[in-house]
Formats: C-alpha cells, structure tokens, sequence
C-alpha cells in the first residue's frame, strides 16, 4: 500500500483527504454526545445519577473480574471457585444492562419540576415563584424531536424561554445550541412587529419550553432580580441577528461580553456617561443623546456604534444601553481560547468537558477455562480516567429487579 502511494501521490492527497474528514466527523460526534450528554445531566439529574450509578458498578465489575481472573491465573484460585465467582460477577451484569430500577420509598418522581429547572428564578422569593409558577404552568409546552420551534420571517405572538433539551439553529455559519435557560425570539417579541430572523427546531430529543407573550415579558422586565438576565438575552439576539459580521464575535463570546463585561445602564434620569475610542455602544431601547465636538446626535433603538473617537451621552428615563471596550475581548481567556470553529453551547453552563466513566460497556459474556486479564480490559494504569461514583446516590443497587 505503501509503494503504491509513493508511485501515485494523488492517490496520498485522496487518502488525506478522506483522513481529515473522518476526523472532523469523529470530533463532531464526539461533541454532540458530550452536548447529549450535558443536557441529560442538567435537565433530568435523577435519570442522570441512576444512569451512571449503573455504570460506574458495570465498570467495577469488570476490574472486579480481572482481579479474580490474575488470583487464578497466580494458582491463588481453585477453578471451582474461579468459575463461581465469575458466575456471580456475569449475573450482576446481566440485571444491572438488562434490569430495571425499583425507585426508594418517597422518591417515586424521576422528572423535576420545570419551574424548579431553571436557574434564571432562583433568587426570586418563595411567594414570588409560586405566583410566577401558577401563571408559567399554563404556558408550558412541548416539542418532539426535530419539530420547528420557530421559522424564519414568522410573525411571532410568543418566544420560548427553554426548560429542557436542545434546540438548533438553522441559519447560524457555526452550529449553535440552545439549551436550559435560553430565550429564542425574544427580540422579535420585545421589539414589537418584527420577524423571526432564523429558523429554530428541536434537536434529537424532546424539547420543554414555557411559551413568554409581550405581557409576560414585560411583568419579567419589571422584576428587578430577572430583568438583567433577560436583557441580556435580548441583546445577545439583537447583536447576533444584526451585528454579527460588524462585531465578529461568536455567540459564546457575546455572552461573555454581555453577562460578565459590559456595563448596564437601564432607566437613568439625566445620567452622563463619557466613551472612550475604544468603546462600544449598544442602545437596546429608548433614546441617547450624544455630544461629539460641539455636534449633537439623537440615537433610537436598535442601534449599535463602534467608536473612533470620544462622546459624552445623556440618557433618560426611556434608555436601555450597554458600552464595554474593545480590549475587553481582547484580555479575556475565555475569549481567547475560544475557537470560531466549534459548536457554540448556549447554557447556563457552557462546559462540554467530558463528565462520565471511561466504560465501553464489554460485559464477561462467556467463560474460557483460563482467559489472560489483560484481554478482558484496559491497564489499571489508565485509572486517572476514572471519576468517583456520586456522593449523593439516590437508587439503591440491591433494588434492582428483571424486566
């Protein structure tokens, strides 16, 4: 093979070429399975701990079994005892892949509440999310996998604040996700007698989302603990939709700017703020006033300005604005070490770090009268990839019965 790629060099260029696809898609599979598997852990964190209670006890199982194997094969073992205990291990196997779990006493509920998934009303009162919960209740709804949640140039009535799993992006260059905690067409619901900008649906999985009207919304704006959050959604859409190619930035970058960077300026009587060159300027809503060498110009909602040169702006009691600077996503590491290449997770949490065992799922299916340990498994010395079961484990392994 060798010498038939040195006799025909375009032969290896084809080869290479059908070897870095085969790459990309292997890392583009391996990150939808990390996304999978994130959403699983956030959305359904019951589910997730029996799941990986299962395999983190498959996992000791299998080391259980080449320890027996090693005590056989050093004489430690009798081979009645040795297909014995073998026997034990294959059987525990065989209920934890094929059984099914048998919930404690009191903890009969696998899926959480929805009001209770999100982050975004937790520092609300213990009166106001119940009045917050009985009026979002009514508005719950569900999406199958791959149904369209939003179309493009749609008129909306309401956007979709999402509780659990992962929705897609059609029409963004880097595939982006959203997922617990995001708000798709809040813009177009905030400013009014606009279109969706691009198509939103389900991804592989079900999708719950609470259904935010222009009433909803506002009731959330007024909130002075949610408002923030909620702004920044809106902006983060509102730069994304019509300031993209302008910022070049991604959406993971524009969070950042948004939640952790950027200065907020809402409701401000007579308020001045003076810019630098190096600023940036976003009027989300409402009017500005600035003053630039002696020339006065009036700014209306949605607009967004790069600096050249110093102004001083007077808000009002109308003005929605957010201004940072430009070494802002210069100094961040996060901004840094952000790839424009890379699907884009927009969480709460936007680690896709991998959270599970390092198991294959091999299960002893058979028994040979001697079988040599490194065979059955990996090195032990591949145990740094190993993560500890849980501390808070709320299935009982014992409680587990047969189909």
């Amino acid at each position: 093979m060798q010498n038939i790629l040195i006799k025909f060099p375009e032969l290896m260029h084809i080869d290479r070429e059908i070897h870095d696809e085969l790459l990309k898609e292997v890392d583009i599979c391996q990150r939808d399975a990390m996304n999978v598997l994130l959403e699983l852990k956030q959305s359904y964190p019951l589910c997730w701990v029996i799941q990986m209670t299962k395999r983190c006890a498959q996992m000791l199982l299998k080391y259980e079994s080449v320890a027996i194997i090693q005590l056989y094969e050093t004489g430690i073992l009798a081979e009645s005892e040795y297909f014995h205990i073998l026997k034990l291990i294959e059987r525990k196997s065989f209920v934890l892949e094929y059984g099914s779990i048998k919930m404690p006493p009191g903890r009969s509920k696998v899926i959480e509440n929805a009001f209770d998934m999100l982050r975004l009303f937790r520092a609300l009162s213990e009166s106001e999310k119940d009045h917050l919960k009985s009026i979002l209740q009514l508005r719950c709804t569900w999406f199958q996998p791959n149904d369209v949640i939003l179309q493009s140039h749609q008129n909306l009535s309401s956007a979709f604040l999402i509780i659990r799993g992962i929705v897609e992006c059609e029409h963004d260059p880097i595939p982006t996700y959203y997922k617990s905690g995001a708000m798709i067409g809040i813009d177009s619901i905030f400013f009014q007698n606009t279109s969706v900008c691009r198509t939103y649906k389900a991804g592989s999985g079900l999708v719950e989302a609470y259904a935010v009207d222009r009433h909803l919304l506002n009731t959330l704006l007024d909130d002075d603990n949610l408002s923030r959050s909620i702004y920044d959604e809106i902006a983060l859409h509102t730069l994304i939709n019509n300031y993209q190619e302008k910022l070049q930035l991604s959406h993971a970058q524009l969070q950042l700017v948004l939640s952790e960077t950027a200065i907020f300026f809402k409701n401000e009587i007579h308020l001045e703020i003076n810019l630098e060159a190096t600023n940036r300027l976003l009027l989300l809503s409402g009017t500005l006033i600035c003053h630039s060498d002696d020339e006065e110009i009036i700014m209306n909602s949605i607009e967004f300005i790069l600096l050249d040169l110093p102004i001083t702006c007077k808000l009002n009691a109308s003005s929605v604005v957010y201004t940072w600077t430009r070494e802002d996503k210069i100094h961040s590491p996060d901004m840094k070490n952000s790839r424009a290449d890379v699907p884009v997770h927009h969480t709460e949490s936007i680690s896709v770090e991998p959270f599970y065992p390092n198991f294959f799922g091999d299960t002893v299916s058979h028994f040979t009268s001697r079988r040599h340990s490194s065979l059955v498994t990996r090195p032990v010395s591949k145990s740094n990839l190993l993560q500890f079961i849980p501390s808070e484990i709320a299935v009982n392994i014992e409680n587990v019965e047969m189909f």
